[in-house]
């Protein structure tokens, strides 16, 4: 069958019109390059590269493949459906064809596509058209395409991959038709007949593409970041600003908080020693204020303190009991009295502390230690309670 570009329609897509040729449709089409002078080229890159570092180091190994300088080469990465790589090879275009291609372009151009990425799309099978005046144009399955003139086109698909089936558009070509005949692998003239060998649907035209558009140069998606980029810098620069400001605040009004917290701690310290605990240890504010109160709505019967070495005795029997083991016993003026124990452990420690309170006093655990040889060691801080 004729193969026409500029008849032809793409699978599920608008119209073909190759650039240049003929009247243009008269609505949405793809205009259509030769795929001679926009390759597909492999590139390896290291997997750890993204965004435009990739496209650098693509351009680097392109411009010293090809003898060309990097500045004068457009790339358009190629990611079929299917394909699990992001940018393993490259639609390479001189910068000058590129810009005359989009110069001649008409309204309704939707994209420009090389003719290679036009053909049916499948899986492991290639699509080979011809037409008198534009040689050959192969699609290589999802991967990879091609056009070039028949004796080089031989060369190219003698390397490829051998195929489930090859569908055949065009004029006849001998030198391309007895290359396909001695592959041994089906050969169908159109989409029908290949459909009903089971070979599957071509994809798409937007998949097939790979997100190739020939008719966007390749610098203008960072131009349109970077317009967008500058709109947003002066919200942005405001609203850092603005967090800058609250957080500074937050700071200061912390500090304020903390300060006056200080303040009303020490505060409440020296109203407790002047009003309620004349001397002795400050060790539960609340508890001592509350018996302080109580002590002072009953009668003075001529209740003292009870001196260190009696709350000493009245503390024994629990300080001595199994597991116990007291240190040291000191009573000085400022600290109150104070003792040394050993314990077991620290739920020993625990039940130590639990006892003494249930037994009118007073405790603060002044520190608490593991000790090499076994055992918990700490220093308790012992007021008997006042009593009536």
């Amino acid at each position: 069958m004729p193969f026409e570009m500029s008849l032809a329609r793409l699978i599920d897509g608008p119209a073909l019109w190759r650039l240049g040729a003929g009247e243009r449709p008269g609505g949405p089409h793809v205009a259509v390059v030769p795929g001679a002078t926009a390759p597909l080229l492999p590139v390896d890159l290291p997997s750890g590269l993204r965004g435009m570092a990739r496209e650098r180091v693509a351009g680097r190994q392109l411009a010293e493949a090809l003898a060309l300088p990097q500045e004068v080469l457009e790339l358009y990465p190629f990611a079929p459906a299917g394909k699990k790589a992001p940018f393993g090879a490259v639609i390479v275009a001189e910068a000058e064809i590129a810009e005359a291609w989009r110069a001649a372009l008409q309204p309704g151009c939707i994209a420009v596509l090389p003719d290679y990425l036009t053909l049916p799309c499948i899986d492991e099978v290639w699509t080979v058209a011809t037409d008198a005046g534009d040689g050959v144009v192969v699609r290589l399955g999802l991967g990879d395409g091609f056009a070039a003139e028949p004796d080089l086109a031989v060369r190219l698909l003698a390397e490829a991959q051998t195929p489930r089936a090859v569908l055949r558009l065009g004029p006849t070509e001998p030198d391309v038709d007895a290359f396909l005949a001695g592959q041994e692998v089906p050969v169908f003239d159109s989409l029908e007949a290949l459909a009903k060998s089971g070979a599957g649907k071509p994809l798409r035209w937007t998949a097939a593409a790979g997100g190739v558009d020939l008719g966007a140069a390749p610098s203008a998606l960072y131009d349109r970041l970077g317009a967008g980029l500058a709109r947003w810098r002066w919200p942005v620069l405001a609203g850092a600003l603005a967090l800058a400001a609250y957080l500074g605040t937050l700071v200061l009004e912390t500090r304020d908080l903390r300060a006056e917290g200080s303040r009303a701690s020490t505060l409440t310290g020296d109203l407790v020693r002047q009003h309620f605990v004349p001397e002795g240890p400050i060790l539960n504010v609340r508890a001592q204020v509350e018996a302080a109160v109580q002590a002072a709505a009953v009668p003075d019967r001529g209740v003292r303190a009870e001196p260190a070495l009696i709350q000493l005795q009245r503390a024994a029997p629990v300080l001595t009991r199994g597991g116990l083991a007291v240190q040291t016993a000191e009573y000085r003026a400022d600290t109150g009295l104070v003792t040394a124990v050993e314990v077991v452990d620290f739920a020993g420690l625990d039940a130590l502390v639990a006892d003494l309170r249930t037994g009118g006093f007073l405790v603060e655990v002044l520190d608490s230690r593991s000790q090499v040889s076994g055992g918990i060691a700490a220093r308790l801080r012992l007021q008997a309670e006042p009593r009536g």
